[in-house]
Formats: structure tokens, sequence, C-alpha cells
């Protein structure tokens, strides 16, 4: 045990001595693209999408979309009842 922290005390003098010889070189922070649309803006990402030539990932987004806002059915867009035949 006492062998596993000398080696782990020596190793982080070693990654430390390494990262002050480096230079301290700092990477540029990257900014995040801005994309002007709410989650809920469907057609807007649809058109975001498109023009940046997504178009195979579109059928996924409608699925995922309208599996989770289910308005079709509050529209009257469900599949019609079976109509009874009254010829018994």
């Amino acid at each position: 045990m006492r062998a596993l922290c000398v080696s782990a005390l020596l190793l982080c003098l070693l990654l430390c001595s390494l990262e002050a010889a480096g230079g301290g070189q700092q990477r540029d922070k990257r900014s995040l693209p801005y994309w002007g649309l709410w989650s809920s803006d469907f057609f807007g990402w649809l058109e975001e999408l498109r023009a940046q030539a997504a178009d195979r990932g579109i059928q996924d987004l409608a699925r995922t979309y309208w599996a989770h806002f289910p308005i079709a059915n509050g529209l009257g867009y469900d599949a019609p009842e079976k109509e009874e035949d009254g010829s018994s």
C-alpha cells in the first residue's frame, strides 16, 4: 500500500513538472453555434437541417417529435372507427 501511495505521489509530481515545462499554452475557447430556435419549433428545426444538408435525420426527428407531441389524435386525425353493419 505504501508503494502505491509513493508511486501516485511521484506520478503527480511528474505531471505537474511536465505541465510547468510546457510553457502554459492555452487553447482558445470554442464558441457554441447559435441556433435561434426553440425546442418546440419543429418546422424551424427542419429548415435548419435542410440548410445544413442533414436530410437523413429529418425522418427520425419527425418520428421523435410526433411521438412526444401526439396532437394528431386531439385534432381528429386518428384512425377512423369501424362502422358496424346493421344487416343481420
